[in-house]
């Protein structure tokens, strides 16, 4: 564990710079302040994970490039904000940087993608939404967009084929109007649409859908408006009763709005990284948590890519998981232990190890969006944790 006093009055941050280091140090725990947000209501009961401390912060792991490095200065190289190791139940180790930011939620960015989908799977469950039926039959506002004859499985699987560019340093062109939209980045283009106009608008592709993954985080935007259109509520309310409230969590969550009041569903929740490593917990558990079935197995089972058995229906992009593949926003890494993650933008992680029955959680706020290098690091620093906190 480690604690660091934090002079919070000394840091300021916008919405110009609030994902730029090191304003992002306090930003990324404090978005309600640049942001609106509607409330993920914890409920009543509150539980806290049992207690079996050990010291890993002299772990020493080997990187990529052969190098050997202890936990900790990993940590600290990588701009980490928390971390949490959670073991058949029981948190085994936390790290922090600051003491004061610990409890504040985090934004979660695309690990919020993996969340919808669980509430996606509930509602499939409870009839609310078909995966197979056509987008259209729910939202007939996007027929005439990118979205046409493209169906809710095709959105969970980013299948969708569009002419979009998910562009995270663009700061002129289409990635920067639909952060605009958002309410993510200041309105420097004079564009005033909001964040469901801008689905409405988005470009078509030659390609056809379902046979190509394309990474496309507004089709988690749009699960969003499938869930409040479907069930007639705002989604922070139905996310809190189907799931979040379940876990028992000791805070509040939060999700980012648009100007109005759309949810970012693809990036915008916010929570503890305690909180979060309950769901983990459940999501590892096939649903469970504290012999409690919050999520049902088959569901679980039909939902999340737990056996490797759906590879990527296209070549990967990226190499960090060439043998895993991609459902329901959930990466299986396809590895020996057949691990699965949710990740982030910026650093956020949250890594299941189902054979040594392991959660990891990290948060950060690392300069760049995206570092392919730093995943494989992470992900080797991941294993070699597992593979001595079990032995």
């Amino acid at each position: 564990m480690r604690n660091k006093p934090i002079k919070i009055e000394k840091i300021s941050f916008t919405l110009d710079n609030w994902r730029t280091y090191p304003f992002s140090q306090f930003a990324f725990s404090n978005v309600k302040k640049i942001i609106p947000t509607a409330i993920i209501s914890k409920g009543i009961k509150e539980s806290s994970f049992n207690l079996d401390i050990q010291d890993l912060n002299s772990l020493i792991f080997e990187n990529k490039y052969n190098e050997k490095s202890s936990l900790s200065t990993f940590l600290e190289n990588n701009l980490a904000d928390n971390f949490v190791v959670i073991q058949k139940g029981k948190k085994v180790f936390e790290w922090f940087k600051y003491s004061e930011l610990k409890n504040n939620q985090h934004i979660l960015f695309s690990v919020s993608k993996s969340l919808t989908s669980l509430l996606t799977g509930m509602l499939i469950q409870d009839n609310f939404i078909k995966e197979s039926k056509k987008i259209s039959f729910y939202i007939p506002e996007i027929k005439e967009s990118a979205y046409k004859n493209a169906t809710i499985r095709n959105l969970l699987d980013m299948t969708v084929a569009s002419d979009f560019s998910e562009d995270y340093l663009d700061k002129t062109g289409l990635f920067n109007l639909y952060r605009e939209a958002t309410g993510f980045n200041p309105r420097h283009s004079g564009s005033t649409i909001g964040l469901n106009e801008f689905l409405t608008k988005m470009p078509q592709s030659v390609k056809s859908h379902g046979e190509y993954y394309q990474y496309c985080s507004p089709n988690t935007d749009l699960l969003g408006w499938i869930i409040e259109r479907v069930t007639k509520e705002k989604f922070s309310n139905v996310f809190s009763n189907y799931i979040f409230q379940k876990c028992e969590p000791k805070n509040e969550a939060y999700i980012t709005l648009d100007p109005k009041g759309a949810p970012r569903t693809a990036g915008g929740i916010c929570m503890t990284i305690d909180d979060l490593s309950k769901l983990a917990e459940m999501v590892r558990c096939k649903g469970s948590l504290g012999n409690k079935q919050i999520i049902p197995e088959n569901l679980m089972v039909e939902l999340i890519d737990y056996e490797n058995k759906f590879p990527w229906i296209s070549k990967e992009k990226g190499v960090l998981f060439p043998k895993g593949g991609y459902r329901s926003k959930w990466y299986q890494t396809g590895l020996q232990n057949k691990e699965i993650c949710a990740i982030g933008i910026h650093g956020q992680w949250i890594w299941i190890d189902p054979v040594r029955k392991i959660s990891i959680l990290l948060f950060s706020s690392r300069k760049k969006p995206l570092s392919p290098s730093y995943g494989k690091n992470f992900s080797l620093l991941c294993r070699e944790l597992c593979n001595q906190v079990s032995s």
